[in-house]
């Protein structure tokens, strides 16, 4: 039978309401943080004209809150995103609680099809602008422990050519330490530019 006990530093949490307070006052400050960071975000595709496909129905902004990714408090935001049964194209930044921010790029299904070679020639300007690729097969993990991810320039080109085309899916991600706070929206902006402006090189 399992205890019900409270340890000491259980016992000294419940019987306090100042974290609990001051862990709702951060996440409401990180959700208004989301909501600025989808203005600049916005703000930068209305000067870019990336050529985003009329097919793919791209949805407004979207900002959401948890409580246990992995036992602790989340916010993301998903902004520019398109979901669909069988294609994703989303920009999506995260929050999680105790250990970083996390700007990714989901691609999937035709999306992904779509941008597949475009990806394979831009290997070295992935590599060297720091982003990892994620490596293993469900593609709703969004932390960076584990082996979830790996640094593309520690990973030969055929290496990166083969992840590419053994899923219907490709994430290519960078994090944000929590303490640089100040930093945030300006950091994870020029992530998504430079995220955009590989992909442009598609073309229309």
């Amino acid at each position: 039978m399992e205890s019900f006990e409270l340890t000491p530093e259980e016992a000294a949490v419940v019987e306090s309401t100042h974290f609990i307070l001051l862990k709702n006052s951060a996440i409401e400050k990180i959700m208004v943080l989301m909501g600025k960071l989808q203005e600049a975000l916005a703000a930068y595709d209305r000067n870019s004209n990336f050529p985003f496909k009329p097919e793919w129905l791209l949805q407004g902004g979207k900002i959401s809150k948890g409580e246990q990714y992995k036992g602790l408090p989340w916010v993301m935001l998903d902004y520019p995103r398109y979901f669909s049964k069988t294609e994703v194209f989303a920009f999506r930044t995260m929050f999680w609680w105790g250990h970083y921010f996390s700007a990714t790029l989901h691609l999937a299904g035709n999306v992904k099809r779509y941008y597949s070679a475009v990806l394979e020639s831009s290997y070295t300007k992935l590599a060297e602008a720091g982003f990892q690729v994620y490596v293993q097969e469900d593609p709703w993990e969004h932390d960076f422990e584990n082996g979830n991810y790996c640094f593309i320039n520690t990973l030969s080109l055929d290496e990166w050519k083969t992840l590419i085309s053994r899923n219907d899916f490709i994430k290519v991600a960078k994090p944000f330490v929590i303490g640089h706070w100040g930093k945030i929206i300006t950091d994870v902006v020029e992530a998504y530019a430079a995220l955009l402006n590989i992909l442009e090189n598609k073309g229309a």
